[in-house]
């Protein structure tokens, strides 16, 4: 999608962090936006902001990105608002850190009712829309460097498993709807400096006692994190250029080299067996 201008955008988790820099990089090339997220008058704030500073329409709304009825409810009200929409970008998301063993059922159930359920709603929801449109489409995914390989800051195994399902999800996306002009692609990044490591403040009741935040988490993450609106800035220039995968730092290649050696290792003894 190299136009951007007059295209209509959605972006879940769009008024904060990754989110709102791909919003800003989206409204710099002049689409329109709406952008939702977990309190609406926080993602009202982000969308005037944008409107006022870049002269395109922008509508804040509040939307769980894990619950179908209102991801659906998202999706009609966008429709309804602008009359089409071009492209979805589907990055709301949570993290959380500890070893396998410490994790709980009620972990779990969140992270992956956000990051997983969450992505795979809101691909349905405007997948079906996209279809009827009959128009090109795109759908942007904010998955991690941990959609590839394993972070060297800390282990976050749940955090990793929700990205590489992420992986597996967009892989499929874009092979099944290639031939009805939807492209996809996958932004991976690194540590952005956003509030992530206070993601707790907006853990559900029904998932158990929200844990205190993380100090270490935000030291790390406002000390290495790059700045949203270059993460948003390249995931705008990857879908202009028709980018599957778009990665923000360089030792990414580093999981990426270590990960194909392994397997290449792995099928040069499955050729042995062959012989």
């Amino acid at each position: 999608m190299k136009d951007l201008k007059d295209k209509v955008a959605v972006i879940t988790g769009g008024n904060s962090g990754i989110g709102l820099g791909v919003a800003r990089a989206l409204a710099a090339e002049g689409a329109h936006l709406m952008l939702s997220g977990l309190h609406g008058d926080k993602s009202e704030r982000a969308a005037k902001a944008l409107a006022d500073e870049y002269g395109i329409r922008a509508i804040g709304v509040a939307s769980d990105a894990s619950k179908r009825e209102a991801v659906e409810a998202l999706a009609d009200r966008a429709f309804a608002e602008f009359g089409h929409v071009d492209m979805l970008v589907s990055n709301a998301g949570v993290g959380l850190r500890g070893l396998v063993h410490q994790i709980s059922d009620n972990d779990w159930d969140w992270l992956m009712g956000v990051n997983v359920r969450g992505t795979y709603l809101a691909c349905s929801a405007f997948l079906k829309r996209f279809l009827d449109q009959g128009t090109p489409a795109q759908i942007l995914i904010t998955g991690s460097e941990q959609s590839v390989g394993m972070t060297p800051y800390g282990s976050m195994p749940i955090y990793a498993a929700s990205k590489h399902a992420l992986l597996g999800l967009a892989d499929a996306i874009r092979a099944d709807y290639a031939q009805h002009d939807v492209a996809v692609t996958l932004l991976c990044p690194g540590p952005v400096a956003t509030d992530i490591w206070d993601i707790e403040r907006d853990r559900p009741p029904e998932y158990g006692k929200r844990a205190e935040s993380n100090e270490e988490s935000k030291k790390l993450i406002m000390e290495l994190g790059m700045d949203a609106n270059l993460v948003g800035r390249m995931a705008v220039e990857g879908v202009k250029a028709g980018d599957f995968y778009v990665f923000t730092h360089e030792y990414i290649r580093d999981l990426v080299d270590g990960r194909y050696k392994e397997m290449t290792a792995a099928l040069d003894k499955t050729d042995a067996f062959a012989k």
